[in-house]
């Protein structure tokens, strides 16, 4: 079964090809459920080339039996790209690429391939680079998901000075903020973790079946301590360990984030062991925490 993006890039065509067409002739197309064809035709009415002044796409479907395109905004027909959009549509396939948990690297390899054909300069084009993560972690862990097995990791700490060997139960890989995350039963902590993925330096999968608790904890309800730190923005995809309540942005590349965590000390060791990209703001107490454990380090 193809995935949303695959199903909205040929669901707009078809539908103004088969117009009057009814909610279940869309979800046998596409092999997806009538409740999902109707969310995928919500979000096509949210397309097209403006967001004011009539620039989206227009379709009837509050009868189940008749949906009708009344204005495709020629979103239908084939796309002509001046050189602009062509560097900017491969800057973001290049950026897509990194993330192979959620495309498959060969299909938009080959989109780049076919665009950079038809472009007079495709040298010149600009890239974008994320946080890498080899293809072999990424089918490692897919792998062990679908056997239902543990896996050993090498997992990098903040620093990337300290290294640790953990075994755990793999669930599901998700992105955010430039690093594609591993949701995951750690057996070495008890609890369950987030690990960024370009922060693992070994991986292998086990013969030792998952064991994962039948009831999920629900992580932020056992977070109790609320403080705010100030940090580099570059810096700010490391708080993969923390309820982000609120942050604020400053002109000089830095952000001040309000978090939530599971114990003062823990908070403590972070601010201390982020080399200086990370200063303790409130509240007080957390302050002259790290002022303490810093001067024990003299």
């Amino acid at each position: 079964m193809a995935n949303d993006l695959e199903v909205l890039i040929e669901l707009l065509p078809w539908l103004v090809a088969n117009n009057g067409c009814s909610l279940k002739e869309i979800s046998e197309q596409f092999q997806v459920s009538e409740k999902h064809a109707l969310e995928l035709i919500g979000q096509l009415v949210m397309t097209g080339p403006s967001q004011d002044g009539g620039g989206l796409v227009d379709i009837d479907f509050e009868d189940a039996e008749s949906i009708f395109v009344t204005d495709a905004k020629a979103l239908d027909r084939p796309v002509k790209l001046n050189s602009f959009e062509a560097a900017s549509l491969i800057a973001g396939l290049h950026y897509l690429e990194q993330f192979p948990a959620i495309a498959d690297g060969k299909v938009v390899s080959g989109l780049i391939t076919k665009i950079q054909s038809v472009i007079p300069n495709p040298e010149n084009l600009i890239d974008v680079v994320a946080a890498p993560v080899t293809t072999a972690v990424i089918a490692e862990i897919e792998e062990a998901i679908e056997s239902n097995v543990a896996i050993e990791i090498s997992y990098a700490a903040v620093s990337k000075d300290d290294v640790s060997q953990r075994v755990i139960d793999p669930v599901s890989m998700y992105v955010r903020d430039d690093f594609t995350y591993l949701k995951a039963w750690c057996r070495s902590s008890q609890a369950w973790r987030n690990f960024r993925l370009d922060r693992v330096v070994a991986i292998k999968s086990t013969s030792e079946p998952s064991s994962i608790p039948d009831v999920v904890e629900d992580r932020e309800a056992t977070r109790d301590y609320i403080g705010v730190i100030e940090l580099d923005k570059a810096y700010y995809g490391t708080l993969d360990q923390v309820d982000i309540l609120s942050f604020k942005e400053y002109m000089w590349h830095a952000v001040e984030v309000e978090l939530k965590v599971y114990s003062r000390d823990w908070l403590i060791s972070l601010v201390l062991s982020s080399g200086g990209r990370m200063r303790a703001v409130g509240p007080p107490d957390l302050v002259a925490g790290v002022i303490e454990r810093a001067k024990g380090w003299e």
